[in-house]
């Protein structure tokens, strides 16, 4: 009985703090006390880009600057090298864009560096990091006659630099712009089943009642529609495949599995089209793992509570046994 239930507590405890540790950091940050500091998730949580063929919506859902297989709304996609922390290379790569430069702006105010112009070179362009660290706006644009078209993601660096990004997000950077209110706390990230609110802004001013589209990796595509603020709320999809899970459990991949979402809307003024694309990981819901530590645990509390009545019964049996042989 003492074996069955030191390996059960075992089991048991191995699997339900880490798991209710990652929970309570990945829930969005509207339903956590306020810390006044709004974070974003590691750049070791960064995924490597796709390749492929696309086809998507609208006129100018298409593109050149190295396809995604999943999405022809453009998107920027970043990717980490080299050994060691001081020789990490951080490099932002477009897809289905084509452009010269990215443009990186510092959450920094103070940084001399706070915007500047990255050039895009075979690999892809190089994302030096300034002294301040923390949350990088990374966007590419590419203008052709009467057509604008703008990625943009977040990338952060985790050693330092924690300014709130608030100011950083708001900045007007292109015509048109899909903004985080807020984007997700440090050690955290989008996660399946969670919701999440987006800005849309033309020029500074709330769009009412615009179109945009969310595309996953994983085959979800959602049409939304911005309220009177200009906000849409997204809720993640669930929709990592059940053969995918299985096939990572065990492993520590399987923790930290993720995969791209996409949002873009498209709006015409002035004789121009803009289209602007916001993308960024999400990970599975983060209360798989929690449902099966939690059910282990009650497990364990019922075998430690039955463990004195047991006891109890087996007292009278030894008595009688004596007795008899008296």
């Amino acid at each position: 009985m003492r074996k069955i239930l030191l390996s059960t507590m075992l089991l048991a405890i191995s699997l339900m703090f880490p798991p209710l540790a990652l929970a309570a950091a990945s829930a969005p940050a509207a339903a956590q006390p306020p810390k006044g500091v709004v974070a974003g998730e590691h750049a070791e949580h960064v995924e490597p880009a796709n390749a492929g063929a696309a086809v998507g919506r609208g006129g100018m859902a298409g593109g050149d600057g190295g396809p995604a297989s999943w999405t022809a709304f453009p998107m920027l996609k970043t990717r980490m090298g080299g050994e060691g922390r001081e020789r990490r290379v951080v490099t932002v790569i477009p897809q289905n864009i084509l452009t010269n430069s990215i443009d990186a702006y510092s959450n920094n105010a103070g940084d001399a560096k706070g915007h500047r112009q990255l050039p895009l070179e075979m690999a892809g362009a190089r994302l030096d990091k300034p002294e301040s660290g923390g949350f990088h706006w990374l966007a590419a644009r590419a203008e052709l006659a009467d057509k604008v078209r703008v990625a943009s993601t977040v990338y952060f660096f985790s050693d330092r630099g924690g300014q709130n990004p608030t100011a950083l997000f708001m900045q007007q950077k292109h015509e048109l712009q899909i903004i985080p209110q807020p984007y997700p706390r440090e050690h955290s990230r989008y996660r399946a089943n969670e919701d999440w609110k987006f800005l849309v802004h033309f020029n500074g001013k709330p769009l009412v009642g615009q179109t945009v589209f969310m595309e996953t990796a994983n085959d979800s595509k959602v049409e939304l529609v911005s309220d009177a603020q200009g906000v849409i709320t997204v809720h993640i999809p669930d929709d990592f495949k059940a053969e995918t899970r299985q096939k990572a459990a065990g492993s520590h991949e399987h923790a930290r599995r993720s995969a791209d979402f996409v949002l873009a809307t498209e709006h015409a003024e002035g004789g121009k089209s803009y289209l602007t694309a916001f993308n960024a990981s999400y990970g599975k819901d983060a209360f798989d793992q929690r449902s099966l530590a939690m059910g282990l645990g009650f497990t364990l509390l019922g075998m430690i509570g039955a463990a004195p009545l047991l006891r109890q019964r087996k007292k009278p049996a030894a008595d009688t046994t004596n007795h008899k042989d008296a």
